[in-house]
């Protein structure tokens, strides 16, 4: 049997009892045809009807091909966090309880991604929920909160949490990324440059400040390819070999090896991004042992079955393009796939 699992979709669903986290003046939406038009802090963003569809989103998956899929709702526990008069892990508890509901509707095909602020320690007891008792499959960062990034040392209790208990990581950057207020409200620049330039910046900072070596076991995957960071990686390897002699401590580079050779060892991507170069060039850095299947389904509202075919037309062997449709999510996420297919 041919399994393709998407880790990469989001559903967003409406409140069921008014504005439980006392929001609703700071977050006013217009209805544009189907769709929903929001601002926020200057950042003009269309939320897609299939956002808000799960039926919708299973029918259009499962004609894709699509067999198994990863559902996470990234953007608005750390957006509404900022404004809400409720604690930071109400709020996140309050939409990872709405995935936990969804999901528990297609229990055969279709598992969640908790959202937390790993630069809160208390946060750690929301993930230890949703990885016993609720059943998520692995935890969906953003990667920047509120501006800061997850380098900081504040996250590092999270961090040794998550590897001391091998948690799958996923990250995805924020609905407001770097350099939110350089124009980014024009084009949808946000959306189209910044947030992938938020992962850059994150994974680099985790890469540069040490991060992988202080915790070596962390396994980590990005969403839409690394963002911009395969553009860049050669540009941090000439910075780490040409030292910092004579720079002040907040410039120096901390890590101990070549920044590139960090791809390889604790970071995975999925194929998100809808250009067959990129992810030819994805599975030649990181290898077809570290890439996997995702569309952004939900918010991006294209054909899932764009991306089955761009990896359909890779001229991969077909044990590499098993790995990518399922194989390595089934074995970073623990999904159990491999044997449910086991012959009994």
């Amino acid at each position: 049997m041919s399994q393709i699992v998407d880790i990469h979709t989001h559903y967003s669903g409406r409140s069921k009892g008014g504005d439980p986290l006392g929001v609703g003046g700071a977050m006013r939406s217009v209805r544009v045809g189907r769709n929903m038009y929001s601002d926020y802090k200057g950042m003009p963003n269309l939320a897609h009807y299939e956002l808000g569809d799960f039926q919708l989103q299973q029918e259009v998956s499962h004609r894709a091909g699509i067999t198994y899929r990863l559902m996470s709702n990234p953007f608005p526990s750390e957006v509404l966090s900022e404004i809400s008069p409720r604690s930071s892990i109400d709020v996140c508890k309050h939409f990872n309880d709405e995935i936990a509901e969804i999901v528990a509707t297609a229990p055969n095909d279709t598992r969640g991604l908790g959202s937390v602020n790993p630069l809160e320690k208390n946060h750690i007891r929301e993930a230890e929920r949703l990885m016993g008792p609720v059943g998520f499959k692995g935890l969906h960062l953003v990667t920047s909160w509120h501006g800061a990034f997850l380098d900081d040392e504040a996250a590092f209790a999270f961090w040794e949490y998550a590897q001391d208990k091998n948690v799958p990581i996923f990250l995805h950057p924020p609905r407001v990324p770097i350099g939110a207020n350089q124009q980014m409200d024009q084009y949808k620049l946000d959306e189209l440059v910044g947030r992938p330039f938020d992962t850059t910046m994150c994974a680099a900072r985790m890469i540069l400040s040490g991060l992988f070596d202080r915790f070596p076991r962390l396994q980590i995957c990005l969403a839409h390819m690394g963002g911009g960071l395969l553009p860049c990686i050669g540009r941090l390897d000439f910075g780490w070999q040409l030292g910092c002699e004579g720079m002040p401590e907040r410039a120096a580079i901390k890590c101990k090896n070549l920044p590139s050779t960090y791809l390889r060892r604790n970071l995975h991507v999925d194929i998100m991004g809808g250009w067959a170069p990129h992810v030819r060039e994805a599975l030649e850095v990181f290898g077809p042992d570290r890439v996997m299947f995702g569309t952004d389904y939900g918010p991006i509202p294209v054909d899932p079955k764009e991306h089955v075919e761009i990896v359909r037309a890779m001229g991969l062997s077909p044990d590499d393009e098993e790995k990518v449709f399922w194989k390595n999510a089934d074995a970073f996420f623990d999904l159990g796939l491999s044997t449910r297919l086991r012959p009994s």
